[in-house]
């Protein structure tokens, strides 16, 4: 049935994704150029580029809110994000993700900063602040971006430093006392040097009621970028760039329900009903006598006020220069990430399960490349390295000492050299082919050690394991395609990927611990994918749609077996389709909707209680529809836009084991905006975001084996809100 709605879906639209042109600035024709990305690290229209990209502009990401990278969801095919917390942000595509919370993982999704790798998942939140866009490759993307890129990646670009002077400000009111600010002044600083200074602010109190103390879920927010654009000599051009992002001791760690669950024949989760007494300690209680009075997921009672503190800093130097008509890229980087986690993951007045972690991380890449564009060939070819020292601590503690205290982490070092090439060649005046490779050398060094109640009971290093320990993780990337391009409005590619996604180590926080199950394995998608991009109707719809299947080879498949996090290598495999529309029917209407398809299968998962089976992937709804409607029009000295966007998601899993109460109905949410602009560059809105106050669930995490309980984390309530903008140039 879903792989005929996938064939559907292709013979329907006669063609992948379609990336949506930011809404026309005032006084723009809307017929103006579509936004330019460098999807292939080159300047290329969107429509151009043969592959599922969509990128969000300047003012499309302003009317979605520029700093919840979560809403991104609801304007990109394919995409759901699961951020529970700040401390971590996971993107899933087309069904490919990893949802081990670890701090040492890295994601099968990458996400990029000015083509710059961000390899912490705890570093993300934040950073989607005066954007020139955000672009969102569908697919693997391991030839041009590496290693971790397997099912895609996620690419947001800042806006640049200006050779004339202008900039905005924006300052947002909203529910729970929220206050956010976010701006931005850049010019010429003199006739070769131009400036560009950044900054954002998001205050707000705890969305979760918390009966016996502080409410959770506030935010005490802000960061800053500043950049300098110099031109060197008449050929060549160097961009520095610094960073800083500050969580201050925020009450976001935890943002979880309470449900007693209780596991079933194979050990996995499901919800206790109201009378259920299951444990002999009361009506629909846990194994502790707990049960939530109420069915109000925004309210707790919470003996321990979770806590999130971060300091993400980061210094980066871009050289390009042009040598006729072979250009050269050098880019460096340093990020440095300090963050303290901690929540109570019982949810309850019972100190039974508190859960801390602390993380110090400092990554290092350079990336050197070559390009040239002729009128018959494109070649792009270079190397990258990339080092990672990651300092990870954990802390479980039982106040009421049901269980015995547990410290355990230690240091993860990762070092990475890689080389890279592409080359696309014109067979005729409409055939192009493509042929790419990369050649990955990993080297991963696994520091661990583990303590009950203070007494060292398991180490794990190069001394004690010089086997297992360090890894080397030799893999190759490539792409071959085909693109028939018979004139400007018709794009039709076919072609094979393959991404890789590095091995690594799990972390395990309860003894005895076999050193064997620590390591695993690289994994590889092979991707075969036919899509065709068109320009219709006097240029002014763009339909596009494709078709895919994924060949996972070695999964990593990420599972919860008595408190301890296991990743374990499964094949799997998924096959889909997605389409996307966006018109202009008349002068300042916007219309879009998309879709999406996915049969998903990882085989051969171990059940808690010992069931070998198959399941689907976790976060991938079977299917996925999207809807936005935009309409401009004059009003007396400005111009009113009436804007309103809606999601619909079938129902889907938060884990690989597919457990009852990890699977989350089928939903329907949407937003709202009202804008008006006038002339003299300012700018009110009002919002509803969630306009349905739906409660719907964005990651669960099943602990009925061994606590009888579940973690719910809920998408946020229904947020209202206004804002006043002033821009000037």
């Amino acid at each position: 049935m879903r792989l005929g709605l996938a064939a559907l879906a292709l013979s329907t639209v006669s063609v992948p994704a379609f990336a949506q042109a930011s809404p026309p600035a005032q006084g723009a024709d809307e017929d103006a150029a579509e936004i330019v990305v460098t999807a292939q690290k080159r300047a290329q229209g969107l429509q151009d580029v043969a592959a599922s990209v969509t990128a969000l502009g300047a003012n499309a990401l302003a009317s979605i809110g520029r700093q919840d990278v979560t809403a991104l969801a609801g304007q990109v095919p394919s995409l759901q994000v699961n951020q529970y917390s700040p401390t971590i942000t996971i993107f899933n595509l087309r069904g490919v993700s990893q949802n081990d919370f670890a701090d040492s993982q890295e994601a099968p999704i990458a996400f990029y900063a000015d083509e710059v790798y961000v390899s912490a998942l705890g570093a993300i939140s934040g950073q989607t602040f005066d954007l020139q866009r955000v672009e969102v490759l569908r697919g693997p993307q391991g030839t041009l971006f590496g290693r971790n890129a397997t099912g895609g990646l996620i690419q947001i670009v800042s806006a640049k430093p200006t050779r004339e002077l202008e900039g905005f400000m924006t300052v947002t009111v909203g529910s729970y006392g929220q206050v956010a600010t976010e701006g931005a002044i850049s010019g010429p600083l003199g006739e070769r040097v131009r400036g560009r200074l950044s900054f954002t602010t998001n205050h707000h109190g705890g969305y979760i009621d918390n009966r016996i103390g502080a409410d959770l879920g506030n935010s005490k927010f802000y960061g800053f970028r500043g950049q300098l654009a110099f031109d060197v000599g008449d050929d060549g051009e160097l961009t520095l760039k610094a960073q800083y992002l500050r969580n201050d001791q925020e009450r976001s760690g935890g943002l979880y329900s309470h449900v007693a669950a209780r596991p079933n024949a194979d050990g996995l989760g499901v919800a206790l009903g109201r009378t259920e007494d299951f444990y002999g300690t009361g009506p629909g209680a846990d194994p502790f006598g707990f049960v939530e009075p109420d069915d109000d997921p925004f309210t707790g009672s919470y003996d321990r006020i979770g806590s999130f503190d971060r300091t993400v800093a980061s210094v980066s130097a871009r050289y390009v220069h042009r040598f006729g008509d072979i250009e050269l890229t050098s880019i460096t980087d340093y990020q440095s990430l300090d963050k303290r986690y901690g929540e109570d993951t019982d949810m309850s007045p019972n100190g039974i399960f508190n859960f801390d972690t602390s993380q110090n991380l400092n990554q290092f890449s350079q990336e050197l490349r070559l390009a040239q564009q002729a009128d018959r060939f494109n070649w792009l070819a270079g190397a990258y390295y990339l080092s990672i020292r990651s300092d990870n601590a954990y802390l479980i503690t039982s106040p009421l000492q049901i269980l015995p205290r547990q410290d355990y982490g230690g240091r993860l070092s990762t070092d990475n050299w890689s080389i890279f090439g592409q080359f696309e060649y014109k067979l005729t005046d409409t055939l192009s082919g493509v042929i790419g490779g990369r050649y990955s050398n990993d080297v991963k060094t696994y520091d661990f050690f583990h303590q009950t109640d203070l007494v060292p009971d398991f180490a794990f290093n190069k001394g004690t394991n010089p086997d297992l320990a360090r890894q080397t993780f030799r893999d190759w990337s490539g792409r071959l395609e085909l693109h028939y391009k018979p004139n400007r409005d018709v794009l039709i590619y076919g072609g094979v990927n393959r991404g890789t996604k590095s091995g690594g180590f799990g972390t395990q926080a309860f003894t005895p611990i076999n050193p064997a199950t620590l390591p695993f394995r690289s994994e590889v998608l092979t991707s075969y994918e036919m899509g065709a991009k068109l320009t219709l109707f006097d240029r002014t719809t763009n339909l596009n749609a494709s078709v895919f299947h994924y060949d996972y080879d070695s999964y990593q498949a990420f599972s919860i077996i008595a408190l301890s996090q296991f990743i374990t290598n499964n094949p799997a495999e998924v096959t889909g389709a997605e389409f996307e529309l966006v018109t202009r029917p008349l002068r300042g209407l916007t219309l879009q909707v998309f879709g999406t398809v996915l049969d998903t299968k990882v085989r051969g998962i171990v059940l808690p209680g010992g069931r070998v089976a198959d399941r689907v992937l976790p976060q991938a709804p079977d299917v996925s529809i999207g809807w936005m409607g935009r309409y401009e029009f004059d009003a007396g000295p400005g111009r009113l836009a009436l804007q309103t966007d809606w999601k619909y998601d079938s129902a889907q899993f938060f884990s690989t084991f597919n457990a009852p109460i990890d699977r989350e109905r089928a939903r329907v949410v949407g937003n709202a905006r009202i804008e008006y602009r006038l002339t003299s560059g300012i700018e009110l809105a009002v919002f509803a975001n969630n306009i349905l106050d739906r409660r719907y669930r964005i990651y669960n995490l099943d602990l009925s084996g061994p606590l009888g309980l579940s973690n719910q984390a809920f998408a946020r309530p229904r947020w209202l809100g206004a804002s006043v903008s002033y821009r000037f140039q």
